[in-house]
């Protein structure tokens, strides 16, 4: 078979296809990953073929543009009112109270507008309709919010599933929004992802839409069974399998640490995209600063800037492969990201999570917590030495290592990327139009 696997520009993403591109790759089939120029480095550096498709990215530009095509519409108030509208409208809002069908509308006005427009933008999704229907594809993997991959599969006559990234939040809104759809009157009856991908079929000449283009024929899913959300779609479930790109092991992480060691983290992806942190850099590291723990802050020179004093049980990197450092580990503050949070759970290691905003981080942090496997805190009103007493409790109390640990058991139970391989042939054979 052929497999294009699509992906956002961003390398967290990539990096969580690559294992399974490699075990389709491995089985003998031919696979290209499609994705933004700023990704194709990373691509090819992990030994597969990239093939470049649209623009670099440019968000704060495209944010700007966006904002004048509101303005120009009408709706610039409406804009300036939801303020932060990542905060204002969350993707990743589960409560049942709060999903009325106004704010599932307006929560997907503004992140079809925002951001699934701004990572499927017109040239991309040109770029990847022209290449599969040249190369013809049998099989199209595209990433959670990377809707370019549905549309190029149905224009070339492929099958295609998504690969998550996280929790189903796209599922789980669209299993509430449909219906309420339908009880209310038509002229009522917005629905922004329907009206952009059925504009965007048309014009290749692929329509009607269906609701497959919004979640796929199947979807693969590396969540663990016990923090998924209740979806009824077709899940092929898949162990999660560390990949963070080219490394080297530095002397010192060969070396077993003397003290409990502990990672501090806050995520490459999000110091790449959005360009800065949304907790404070000074604050985490006073929290440690008179534990007896040795700290290995992953942190950059930028997030370092405003730090007066880094302690000196603190040991800063700007890059360590989490893969190689979390198994020394026995606990891990991060943001909430679902490459840090998933290392962890496959290696077992108790986890305090201080969630940003983005995406899932909010609701993934909660499931954890429920889990009993670490702690989760908004990052609003926390203090140094509320960071401090989460740390002491998961390190003193065994609860939560016993809990990591059965997580742990829980993931290594799953199919590997190699054990999906004849299923996915399968599921192609059947979904597959031509």
């Amino acid at each position: 078979m052929r497999i294009l696997f699509t992906s956002v520009g961003a390398k967290a993403h990539a990096f969580v296809q690559t294992p399974v591109a490699w075990a389709l790759r491995s089985a003998g089939h031919e696979v290209r990953v499609a994705a933004p120029p700023d990704l194709t480095d990373d691509i090819t550096r992990s030994g597969l073929t990239a093939v470049p498709v649209g623009a670099l990215l440019d968000r704060e530009t495209k944010m700007a543009a966006f904002m004048e095509r509101e303005e120009r519409a009408g709706r610039r108030e409406r804009m300036l009112t939801w303020g932060s509208w990542t905060k204002e409208l969350r993707i990743g809002e589960v409560r049942p109270e709060r999903l009325t069908p106004d704010y599932m509308r307006d929560t997907l006005i503004g992140w079809t507008s925002l951001l699934f427009q701004y990572y499927s933008p017109v040239s991309m999704v040109d770029d990847l309709v022209d290449f599969a229907r040249d190369w013809r594809p049998d099989l199209v993997v595209w990433d959670t919010v990377t809707f370019g991959g549905a549309v190029a599969a149905r224009a070339s006559g492929a099958a295609h599933a998504r690969l998550l990234v996280g929790l189903d939040l796209v599922g789980a809104l669209r299993q509430e929004y449909r219906p309420a759809l339908e009880s209310r009157p038509p002229e009522l009856r917005e629905d922004p992802l329907e009206e952009w991908l059925g504009w965007t079929l048309d014009r290749f000449g692929c329509g009607p839409f269906d609701e497959e283009m919004v979640v796929g024929q199947w979807t693969i899913d590396p969540m663990p069974a016990s923090m998924r959300l209740p979806v009824d779609l077709q899940y092929v479930p898949v162990r999660h399998v560390p990949y963070n790109g080219p490394a080297t092991v530095p002397g010192w992480l060969r070396e077993p640490p003397k003290r409990p060691r502990v990672c501090l983290t806050l995520g490459v992806s999000l110091r790449e995209i959005v360009g800065e942190d949304q907790v404070s850099v000074g604050d985490l590291l006073e929290a440690v600063a008179e534990l007896d723990v040795e700290v290995v802050a992953t942190l950059n020179e930028d997030q370092l800037a405003d730090v007066r004093h880094v302690p000196g049980n603190v040991r800063t990197a700007g890059f360590v492969p989490l893969n190689e450092l979390l198994p020394t580990c026995s606990a891990i503050i991060h943001h909430g990201g679902f490459g840090t949070l998933q290392s962890a759970l496959v290696h077992g290691v108790p986890q305090i999570v201080i969630p940003t905003d983005l995406w899932d981080n909010i609701p993934k942090a909660d499931k954890l917590h429920q889990t009993g496997a670490g702690l989760a805190r908004a990052p609003e009103g926390l203090t140094a030495a509320g960071v401090r007493d989460m740390l002491v409790r998961v390190l003193e109390e065994p609860s939560f290592a016993a809990n990591a640990a059965r997580l742990r058991t829980e993931l290594l139970g799953r199919p590997t990327p190699a054990d999906i391989v004849p299923l996915l042939e399968r599921l192609t054979e059947e979904n597959r139009p031509r």
